[in-house]
């Protein structure tokens, strides 16, 4: 870069005299810092992602390796992952790109919610800018709520009674019982102005109560999000359970 500068300052000074006026020398000079800022910020982005291991390898590796590893990265073993992955490609949920492909794109998205990474971390794992990473994300993000209303439906109420004697201890307990819900905290990411209401329960941190309900097999059947952290589990049953719109699994009669 050094010497790039004392190129431009040698060329000044030898064309300083064939320039008629102080206007065309100031823009001669804003044209040589405007392209010394660029030639810096091209280094700075050549430099920046660096790992002699691209996200493709990574990607390969987790695909080929150990299914150990699969799941500590991504908690998901790797037959899911590879199951997952050719699921959304033959639903047309989400496709390769030109340098990206769909396990490398689930891989980036699992990897974020796994771990609750920030993506200038994904990004030094992947090698790919933050735009990217953020891109492939939310690309991801869509496909999954997609995915989710295919998933997280209520369950027959006759097969989950009938089914396998798998926590059978736990259907002796609660006779007639065809799952259980609770509420959990979430952290969320809200605007300033709203933070007071979703610092759940005193904890500092701003948080959605989320309702679950799932089965016998430890299945989701149906998940409601978005209410404040400070809200409490039964205001949030109650709500959505007078809500017409929601889709709550009532069990149906005689349970």
């Amino acid at each position: 870069m050094l010497y790039v500068v004392n190129i431009i300052v040698m060329y000044f000074q030898n064309n300083r005299l064939l320039m008629d006026s102080d206007e065309e020398i100031a823009f001669f000079m804003l044209l040589c810092c405007y392209w010394l800022n660029l030639a810096s910020n091209r280094i700075g982005r050549a430099i920046d992602n660096d790992s002699e291991m691209s996200g493709h390898q990574h990607t390969q590796e987790l695909l080929h390796g150990t299914s150990t590893q699969c799941h500590e990265l991504m908690r998901l073993s790797r037959e899911a992952y590879v199951l997952l992955c050719n699921h959304f490609r033959r639903n047309n949920w989400l496709q390769s790109s030109r340098h990206i492909s769909v396990e490398e794109k689930m891989a980036m998205f699992l990897t974020t919610i796994a771990h609750n990474k920030r993506f200038r971390i994904i990004k030094r794992r992947f090698q790919h800018s933050t735009e990217t990473v953020h891109r492939c994300f939310h690309e991801v993000l869509n496909a999954m709520m997609i995915f989710a209303k295919e998933v997280i439906v209520p369950t027959n109420s006759n097969a989950t009674v009938n089914s396998s004697e798998r926590h059978r201890k736990l259907k002796e307990i609660f006779p007639g019982a065809i799952g259980a819900l609770d509420g959990t905290l979430v952290h969320a990411v809200v605007p300033a102005d709203q933070k007071t209401r979703y610092r759940g329960r005193g904890k500092g941190e701003c948080f959605q109560n989320v309702l679950g309900i799932c089965d016998f097999d430890m299945i989701f059947t149906f998940v409601w999000a978005g209410w404040e952290g400070i809200t409490h589990d039964s205001r949030v049953l109650k709500e959505v359970a007078c809500n017409p719109t929601s889709g709550f699994p009532f069990p149906p009669p005689g349970f």
